[in-house]
């Protein structure tokens, strides 16, 4: 495997090497539309700031600028011939005009040393300057109203071309996708609702194809919360198209989170590849000690043959509905009731072995929810402590969480005061102590601070919890049945309705078989021994409605499996295909942009989700990982994305120069300078306040300040 931090190095090297040649096919395309109407050119450049290497025709490459050398030896020329005139008084035209006879070229072609933009510098031409004109012919404010639109527009044009090329080469290679397919559900999702299962594949959503999961996201996200939109969808075993409608929710409700519909993306029922992970994902694959042995009993190069001992199909990557197969094992979870499900596992050299995957309840579709039954939340238990966090070694995976401790200690802790703790320990500075049941045993804690970022300026442990089986309970939630029935934080649930419950499937296969009544039997905590009982139970009368029993049976059981993604793969041979799906990608994408800008406008979309350069750079780095295929994707991506920036009526940007072209024909003159002056400088007062944005979000993103 590559050096971790090699790899980074070469992923950044190559992103910035890409964007940098997006930002140069759109001044190519300002570059050659003024060349063709006849406009001078006295600068091409790629990037901002001073020059680290230039060349221009006649004088070849320097280190720096050629503008010095350029008017050195234009000053000697006009010196024989213009004796008269002392060397400072020469005007630019003069300068201009000796270069022609000198056959030195009127474009300085360079490299500045900020490579994260790009500009073409016409004569005559000043985006800060209203006033900026000239009297020469090749001047830019010199040319007609409609030669000066082509050449604003052309660079706008050059990248939704530069895309279409991109997205068609794509196709043409083949792009290995996440296939359409429904892997998962959330309890409460809208897609559950819906009436969708594991192994639907995805057709189309509010009659827009989906050709891939990565589309279902993206779509989801700019449709109108208020409104249901139709679905069509294929199952596995079930002929024809099958049809339902959805209307999409935030998972934060009260956020400005996109839409989703609640589904998680399909897999394999075979192993990772590792050669299809980044240095970072392989070495966390490879540390065991952070992982609960569910994890990691299915490894690189295993493959399921059977689950509950019937035979199945081995993995492929065709584009079949359900091809995946991982909705077999999902459906034979959800009837377990609990109980580890057996399954056949051939490995790399082809031998069998039986192997059980052990149920976990799924959580809830609503963000901040616990899993709960009616309103008895389960004890956190740790799942996973990656080898980055400040609890490795400390908290290890099977620890029941029993009881924290801040500035007071808190028996029964649920999630969400174990994430509020966490955090308030990191911004006061005073550790965190934390009781763990650990081997039947109660273990102490000691001197946690907590540092791993895990929200929006929020820290926490970085640890992945789950919910303990046992039946005991957390807290119990107000207003829930539970709370109703005065059953208290901490109770270990011995019965339901006369019959012994072991586990949390047991106490749910109880509830919801009918709604009113039941006899809720449970030992209460005991105040003077930590993870102790009292011994004599106590009764409860839990009533139930039907929307709790539909509750209960809305939850949803997974795997803690780490498996293949299921993909396919878009691919074609004839380039006429290529070019329409590239085309066709290209608007899709421009459209989508748009539409996302509108809705920030609107306030429905947080303006947090936008990306700078320092993001561009740090998203696509894993983008090139995975391959030329989808290194290509991105740069077209962001060269479509780039063109609808570019073409926005903010003065500055090229919309904004060919807003000002539109006035000027209306009106028959030019805005006065003064008007321009002051949109520009407006202009670029946005742009740059925007661009700080965006820099302080990628940062906050990537490194977490």
């Amino acid at each position: 495997m590559i050096n971790p931090l090699l790899h980074q190095i070469l992923m950044v090297a190559l992103m910035v090497f890409g964007f940098g040649f997006v930002v140069f096919f759109h001044e190519l395309g300002h570059f050659l539309a003024a060349k063709w109407v006849g406009i001078r050119v006295e600068q091409f450049a790629v990037g901002f700031g001073h020059a680290l290497f230039a060349w221009r025709k006649g004088i070849g490459w320097k280190v720096g600028t050629t503008n010095k050398e350029l008017r050195r030896r234009c000053e000697e020329h006009l010196a024989k011939t213009e004796k008269d005139q002392a060397a400072a008084e020469y005007t630019d035209e003069q300068i201009n005009k000796a270069a022609d006879e000198l056959g030195l070229g009127d474009t300085e072609y360079r490299l500045n040393w900020m490579p994260l933009g790009g500009y073409v510098k016409m004569l005559g031409q000043d985006d800060l300057k209203a006033n900026a004109g000239t009297e020469d012919p090749t001047a830019y404010n010199r040319k007609g109203i409609g030669e000066r639109m082509v050449v604003v527009s052309a660079g706008v044009i050059m990248n939704i071309i530069l895309a279409a090329i991109g997205f068609m080469v794509v196709f043409l290679i083949g792009l290995k996708a996440p296939a359409p397919v429904v892997g998962s559900l959330l309890a409460g999702s809208p897609a559950q609702r819906a009436g969708l299962r594991p192994g639907d594949k995805i057709l189309k959503i509010d009659g827009v194809v989906q050709h891939d999961f990565a589309k279902i996201a993206l779509n989801t996200a700019l449709l109108h919360e208020t409104e249901s939109v139709p679905v069509e969808y294929e199952r596995p075993g079930v002929a024809g198209v099958q049809h339902t409608t959805i209307r999409p929710e935030r998972m934060e409700p009260s956020s400005k989170a996109f839409l989703s519909l609640g589904i998680r993306q399909d897999e394999e029922l075979a192993g990772v590849d590792p050669a299809e992970m980044t240095p970072e994902e392989f070495k966390k694959l490879e540390d065991k000690s952070s992982f609960s042995p569910e994890r990691t009993r299915i490894r690189p190069g295993d493959v399921i043959v059977a689950v509950n001992g019937k035979p199945i199909a081995p993995p492929n990557l065709n584009d079949d509905p359900g091809s995946g197969q991982q909705y077999l094992l999902m459906l034979a979870l959800q009837d377990s009731n609990g109980e580890p499900v057996p399954v056949t596992v051939k490995n790399a050299a082809g031998q069998l072995r039986e192997e059980k995957v052990t149920p976990f309840f799924d959580p809830p579709f609503e963000i901040g929810k616990d899993v709960d039954f009616a309103g008895m939340q389960p004890r956190p238990t740790v799942f996973e402590v990656p080898s980055d966090t400040s609890v490795k070694d400390k908290l290890l995976p099977g620890d029941v969480i029993l009881a924290m401790r801040l500035t007071d200690l808190r028996n029964h802790p649920d999630v969400s005061l174990l994430k509020k703790w966490s955090d308030e320990a990191y911004k006061s500075g005073k550790p965190l102590t934390i009781y763990v049941l650990r081997d039947g045993r109660v273990k102490t804690v000691e001197e946690i601070m907590p540092k791993t970022k895990t929200g929006e300026d929020r820290r926490g442990l970085g640890i992945h919890l789950s919910s303990d089986s046992s039946p005991v309970i957390s807290v119990v939630a107000d207003n829930s049945p539970a709370k109703k029935a005065g059953i208290p934080d901490g109770a270990r649930i011995t019965a339901i309705d006369g019959e012994p419950v072991q586990n949390w499937f047991q106490v749910r296969q109880i509830l919801d078989r009918a709604e009113g009544n039941h006899k809720v039997e449970s030992l209460s905590p005991d105040a003077a021994n930590l993870g102790g009982y009292e011994k004599n139970p106590q009764a409860y009368t839990v009533v139930l409605t039907a929307t709790d029993v539909q509750n209960l049976k809305n939850l949803r059981v997974g795997h803690e499996l780490q498996l293949h993604d299921h993909s396919l793969i878009r691919h074609t041979r004839s380039p006429l295909t290529a070019i329409h799906w590239g085309v066709a990608e290209t608007g899709y994408l421009v459209l989508q942009f748009y539409d996302t800008i509108h809705r920030m406008f609107q306030g429905s979309i947080s303006a947090s989700n936008m990306m700078g350069p320092i993001g561009i750079v740090h998203s696509g780095a894993h983008f090139a990982f995975k391959g030329t295929a989808w290194l290509i994707w991105f740069l077209a991506m962001i060269s479509a994305n780039l063109a609808v920036v570019n073409f926005l009526p903010i003065p500055i940007v090229d919309g904004g120069l060919f807003t000002f072209l539109v006035l000027e024909k209306i009106q028959g003159k030019p805005l006065s300078p003064k008007v321009m002056a002051v949109a520009q400088i407006v202009g670029f007062a946005l742009i740059i306040s925007v661009f700080l944005l965006v820099t302080f979000q990628d940062l906050k993103r990537t490194i977490g300040f």
